[in-house]
């Protein structure tokens, strides 16, 4: 009995240790995962700056300027046509309030600045005031380098003048007064063409 009992370990042993074999040889491998790629963020394009252009600051019922015929400039000649156009509007507008305007003093030189300090001075004194829309042509933009220059032209024909001893405004007639009067202007700048600033300006009558 003792034999016959080994015997049947034996076998069952044998059987096991087969069928162990024969599912080893028969498994089939298992397929690795692979890793998903994660996705590239795409680089966000840098804004392009806006080019500088030359702009119309014409305030006709503010400071009573209009701009005709705003030249097609570009960078650094524009930004020296704007600050043409800023100093005619502060200027225009120092004459008509008989008092400077605090936005003078960023467009001109202090020289500039004491000219037409000046000027208001002169006109409060002898009783002048201006009404109406002086209208101003500015042309002839060059840049080079750190310097610029440009030619203005003053039109009074839409404009009143008051004095002290007449009843009502006077045209540009009545008051003996020039219809045109031109200047050339000279600019600097401090920072490649960004800003500018009115250096100094000469002035004759007509243009």
């Amino acid at each position: 009995m003792r034999r016959t009992t080994v015997l049947v370990v034996g076998v069952v042993v044998t059987g096991l240790a087969g069928c162990a074999v024969e599912q080893a040889a028969t498994a089939e491998p298992t397929a690795s995962a692979s890793p998903t790629p994660s996705p590239t963020p795409s680089p966000t394009p840098s804004p392009t700056p806006a080019e500088v252009t030359a702009s119309d600051l014409s305030d006709p019922d503010g400071a009573g300027i209009v701009f005709v015929d705003i030249p097609d400039l570009r960078g650094p000649a524009a930004a020296a046509h704007d600050a043409v156009a800023r100093t005619e509007v502060e200027t225009w507008r120092s004459q008509k309030e008989g008092a400077i305007s605090p936005g003078l003093a960023s467009t001109v030189s202090p020289s500039q600045l004491t000219w037409v300090e000046s000027l208001v001075q002169r006109d409060r004194e002898a009783g002048w005031g201006y009404e109406g829309a002086l209208r101003v042509t500015i042309s002839d933009v060059v840049v080079d380098g750190a310097t610029a220059t440009a030619s203005v032209c003053e039109d009074y024909a839409d404009v009143r003048f008051t004095m002290p001893d007449a009843a009502a405004p006077l045209t540009l007639e009545q008051a003996e007064y020039a219809q045109f009067v031109g200047s050339a202007m000279t600019l600097a700048s401090p920072d490649g063409g960004a800003t500018w600033r009115v250096e100094e300006a000469e002035f004759t009558v007509g243009c």
